[in-house]
């Protein structure tokens, strides 16, 4: 299939560089029907620029080499667009999670695609499936990656995506526990010989959606200062992220330069 936009290969992943998220729609629909589908892992990841700075920390890169084989990788960080430029290696746009889902959800009560969605708030799954008959929504009790409830949260899934057969599964319970979870599933249904749908690790996508979080204003987001919103609505739980992460972020802006100008030479 022919698609509408390139990758640009930054932090060690390939990211999609198009002008809107509508460029890539269709293929995400039709993932199945992709040349490269048996290569790539179904999987829909956005990641910004904070889980690019924890993505190249030592303790995620095993997670970091998982994601990098991912079907469709979108730059949600506008510090990622604004690197790219600087490298001449340019992004198109900043395409988050939160502007792709009501797309997707939208395509999907069109053409009656099945969706699951995991998420950690009850309230949020019953706006959902009140909005889209054909949604199904898992709300996860609090589990720890190391604990022997992931494993029963892992079964649980694989057994609803046996019995209801969606489409898409919408995974929104934070990174990297979205992320691990997900790769579990994945892992389990291959063994059971059961076709894979397409995960979409999207975060808060769809407490946006749903409005049961608020965006930042417009203008904020087209400048690349929504982070600036939830620092505002959140300073006790962001303040570390977007200080003290400032930091951190230009460290890796300046290693990742100095690669890529090693690879151009």
């Amino acid at each position: 299939m022919a698609t509408n936009y390139n990758t640009v290969h930054l932090f060690d992943l390939d990211f999609i560089s198009a002008t809107h998220h509508t460029e890539v729609l269709e293929d995400i629909i039709s993932y199945q029907h992709e040349s490269n589908y048996r290569q790539k892992l179904p999987l829909v990841i956005t990641p910004n620029a904070d889980q690019i700075v924890k993505l190249n920390q030592p303790q995620y890169q095993v997670l970091k080499e998982k994601l990098s084989h991912a079907s469709f990788i979108f730059p949600d960080g506008q510090p990622i667009v604004w690197f790219s430029k600087l490298i001449r290696k340019p992004l198109k746009a900043r395409l988050t999670g939160s502007d792709l889902f009501p797309l997707l959800w939208q395509q999907a009560k069109e053409r009656q695609h099945k969706i699951l969605i995991v998420t950690s708030n009850e309230l949020l799954g019953e706006k959902l499936t009140q909005d889209y008959q054909e949604a199904l929504c898992y709300t996860p009790p609090f589990f720890n990656l190391d604990s022997p409830l992931f494993n029963q949260v892992c079964q649980d899934l694989v057994h609803h995506i046996e019995n209801f057969k969606p489409n898409y599964v919408i995974v929104g319970i934070g990174f990297p526990k979205q992320e691990w979870l997900t790769f579990a599933i994945q892992s389990a249904l291959v063994d059971r010989n059961i076709s894979s749908p397409l995960f979409l690790c999207l975060g808060a996508s769809a407490e946006f959606y749903a409005g049961m979080k608020k965006r930042a204003p417009r203008f904020l987001q087209k400048i690349g200062l929504e982070w600036l919103h939830r620092l505002w609505l959140e300073p006790k739980r962001m303040w570390k992220r977007y200080i003290l992460g400032s930091f951190s972020l230009l460290v890796l802006l300046i290693k990742e330069f100095k690669k890529q100008i090693f690879h151009a030479n």
